[in-house]
């Protein structure tokens, strides 16, 4: 399964798609490509660690930008060398590996979903804690 991060706006992101779709075709591989939009699906960005798009990511390979067929084809083939046995692969799935990799990746303290002033705040440049941790945020 490969996850494909991208946004409405990203004029490359289907060019991207269109690079990974041909090369599978042209190895003889049948991969799931799902598309995660940033801007709907951002705790699952976030968890990826996805900072740009377009971002292609399958286990803990991850590719960002418009990459060369040289590239592309040793990300595709790292792909198909760390994926499960089985072949049948849920949506569900990537949520609860996201979910998973965020729990893992603060220790595993449970995270406080943030709220849209925060957004915006980090937007503006403001910084925000949205950690529950037993120490006080220092910032």
């Amino acid at each position: 399964m490969i996850l494909l991060f991208t946004s409405p706006h990203c004029v490359w992101c289907d060019v991207v798609k269109d690079m990974v779709e041909t090369e599978c075709d042209t190895i003889g591989e049948t991969t799931r490509l799902y598309e995660v939009n940033i801007e709907r699906h951002t705790h699952i960005a976030e968890t990826y660690g996805v900072l740009a798009v377009p971002t292609l990511v399958s286990g803990s390979v991850s590719l960002s930008g418009v990459p060369c067929s040289d590239d592309l084809r040793s990300f595709l083939f790292q792909s198909i060398a760390g994926r499960p046995l089985h072949k049948e692969e849920a949506a569900r799935a990537v949520l609860k590996s996201a979910r998973r990799r965020k729990y893992q990746s603060h220790g595993g303290i449970p995270l406080v979903k943030a709220d849209s002033s925060s957004h915006e705040k980090a937007r503006n440049g403001e910084r925000t804690c949205t950690e529950l941790t037993k120490a006080s945020c220092r910032h």
